[in-house]
């Protein structure tokens, strides 16, 4: 008898624990959310004033896929994952170009700003539409001293906007040849600088680049 009884106990409490294990795979299987994504791209349509195509474009495949046009829930183990930080960090950089070229009185400067805005978001729709998705492209930067490879320089870049409002300059974290990196899809300025004898300091390039549209992008910056 108390066989039985330890029998219907046990069951018992796998009754209430085999649902709240269900339960917590459930919390654990969740996807990312796509909320940050969503709500940077209302925010450049408001800033924009105008239903930009390209951001429609880019809208359509990083929020519901290309191949959902009713915009309907995806089935469960089908959700779009988020872009990567830096390409959500490259969006809100749009957003920030968009916000000034607002507060610009001179006509031309913020057309300018604008033009670039509206451009990184092409380029950003276009990539998407290609690959699928929102991602980060893999960049190789070589540094040449004529045909020959030269390692040992630090590589520089910076989204291309316009003077009325410059982004910050990135430093790639290894130093070449050749300097790997993965950032989102736009367009670029490289260059790459190296300390010689004394106080010289050595620069290789600018260079302008559109990365993106490809599966990956080789740059090689000459030395002067």
């Amino acid at each position: 008898m108390p066989r039985v009884q330890n029998r219907m106990q046990a069951l018992r409490v796998l009754a209430v624990l085999v649902p709240a294990f269900a339960a917590c795979r459930h919390v654990i299987a969740q996807p990312p959310s796509l909320d940050p994504t969503r709500a940077v791209l209302t925010s450049l349509q408001d800033c924009l004033g105008t239903e930009d195509s390209a951001l429609k474009d880019l809208r359509q495949g990083l929020v519901w896929g290309w191949n959902n046009k009713s915009h309907t829930p995806p089935p469960p183990g089908h959700a779009i994952p988020p872009p990567p930080a830096e390409y959500l960090e490259s969006l809100d950089r749009d957003l920030k170009a968009c916000s000034a070229a607002m507060q610009l009185n001179d006509r031309a400067q913020q057309q300018a700003v604008l033009a670039a805005v509206h451009k990184d978001i092409a380029l950003k729709a276009a990539d998407c539409h290609r690959f699928g998705m929102g991602r980060n492209v893999d960049v190789k930067v070589s540094t040449l001293r004529g045909a020959a490879a030269e390692n040992g320089w630090t590589v520089y870049y910076r989204w291309i906007c316009s003077s009325a409002f410059q982004p910050d300059e990135m430093r790639a974290a290894r130093l070449t040849s050749p300097a790997w990196l993965q950032i989102p899809p736009g367009e670029y300025s490289f260059r790459a600088e190296r300390k010689a004898s004394g106080a010289r300091v050595e620069s290789a390039g600018p260079a302008r680049i559109v990365v993106g549209g490809a599966p990956s992008t080789d740059i090689e910056l000459p030395i002067e």
